[in-house]
């Protein structure tokens, strides 16, 4: 008898852990997914820069499989049926066929986008999707898609979360953000545990070395109080 329900549970696992990637052909064990999950968004502003005419985003992929040394090819596609940006005019359109370096388990699809006339009057919605093409399957479902924001206007980014209002760059105003991203030439300290590209280390610095140039250039924030930043260091 525990033997069997040893057995039963291995089966449930495999079964879970099939439909959670939704395979469908068990010959393959080679995946690619978006390191950001689908609705946690990545989002891009124009206005930080008033001088830019052109940006570039990079979107993180993990691959799900043994290291190869040689290159290989996954397929991303641009879903315009749900997105709001245009090709070719918000943004270049990436190849649909992107590389995976050999003896890598990260890949980048980096999407340049313009300072357009439609991203001047609204923010605009791009969404990729991992397809079934070349050396890899997509991954789990949850993390297949991803979704980028484009603004002209600055707002509060996902990143500047609750940790950062008491342990971090402190509470967020619009002069602060500007301020921060004019002395450190950062907009994006999405860590890499987060689907980002920044280690916990990089982020630290840049949020002391705002601190310290605070320290020797005092500054009010749009509340009329001293602009703080939270972190000890």
């Amino acid at each position: 008898m525990k033997n069997s329900i040893i057995l039963l549970i291995g089966v449930i696992g495999i079964l879970c852990s099939c439909s959670e990637v939704d395979v469908t052909d068990y010959s393959s064990d080679n995946f690619i997914q978006f390191a950001k999950a689908a609705k946690d968004s990545t989002v891009f502003s124009f206005a930080y820069d008033q001088t830019m005419s052109a940006g570039t985003v990079k979107l993180k992929l993990n691959c799900i499989a043994n290291l190869s040394t040689e290159n290989r090819t996954f397929g991303v596609r641009y879903r315009a049926e749900e997105s709001t940006a245009q090709a070719g005019v918000d943004f270049v359109m990436p190849d649909e066929e992107q590389v995976l370096l050999a003896n890598d388990s990260v890949a980048y699809l980096e999407i340049q986008l313009n300072k357009s006339d439609n991203v001047k009057a609204k923010d605009l919605l791009l969404v990729f999707e991992v397809t079934d093409y070349g050396d890899f399957k997509p991954g789990m479902n949850a993390y297949r898609k991803n979704r980028v924001i484009v603004s002209n206007r600055l707002t509060q980014p996902a990143w500047w979360d609750d940790w950062h209002e008491t342990n971090g760059l402190g509470s967020w105003s619009a002069k602060k953000y500007t301020l921060f991203m004019e002395e450190t030439k950062v907009s994006d300290m999405t860590l890499d545990r987060d689907g980002g590209t920044m280690s916990y280390s990089e982020m630290r610095a840049y949020v002391l070395k705002f601190k310290y140039w605070l320290q020797e250039h005092p500054t009010t924030d749009e509340d009329g109080t001293p602009m703080r930043v939270a972190m000890r260091g």
